[in-house]
């Protein structure tokens, strides 16, 4: 359990003049559980951004899962699964527009989300569910619970991580 999963060197992350994160710096090895705790606007979205390259950081070094955040972070995405504590799907997109628009996220090709898309759908049993917006709530079971509970067709994570 030596193996550093995420090492954050003086991370600054800004906005203009606005400091989102100064000179941040942790490590978390593989194994451990780890989250940010802080108040509204302490740059906890910010550094999460940032760790799973979805932003880049204005300076210092970071590095999460082998991989440089300032020059590869695709093959970040490529490499972690994140779930957001309030789970975001899109009430106006269906089932299968929802999981699609993660892989394009991912940086998925289209033929593979399609391909994926169905695969999953077909694991979790939610077939007919597919076509379905988000917000028909009461008869869409809980795509959560069977998300979390499912591995990924990319075979790595859960299901909701790709």
């Amino acid at each position: 359990m030596n193996n550093k999963a995420i090492s954050v060197k003086n991370m600054v992350k800004k906005f203009g003049s606005f400091v989102a994160n100064d000179n941040l710096s942790f490590e978390v090895y593989e194994g451990e559980i780890f989250g940010f705790l802080g108040a509204n606007g302490a740059g906890k979205t910010t550094a999460i951004r940032i760790l799973s390259g979805l932003s880049r950081p204005t300076s210092g070094e970071v590095i999460v899962a082998g991989f440089d955040a300032h020059k590869q972070p695709e093959q970040i995405k490529k490499n972690i699964g994140y779930m957001c504590q309030k789970f975001s799907l899109y009430d106006d997109l269906t089932v299968k527009e929802n999981i699609m628009l993660y892989g394009g996220i991912y940086g998925m090709k289209k033929q593979l989300i399609r391909e994926r898309t169905k695969l999953l759908l077909e694991k979790l049993h939610f077939e007919e569910y597919g076509d379905r917006l988000i917000s028909a709530g009461n008869s869409l079971p809980s795509l959560r619970r069977a998300a979390r509970s499912t591995p990924s067709p990319m075979g790595r994570g859960c299901g909701a991580c790709w």
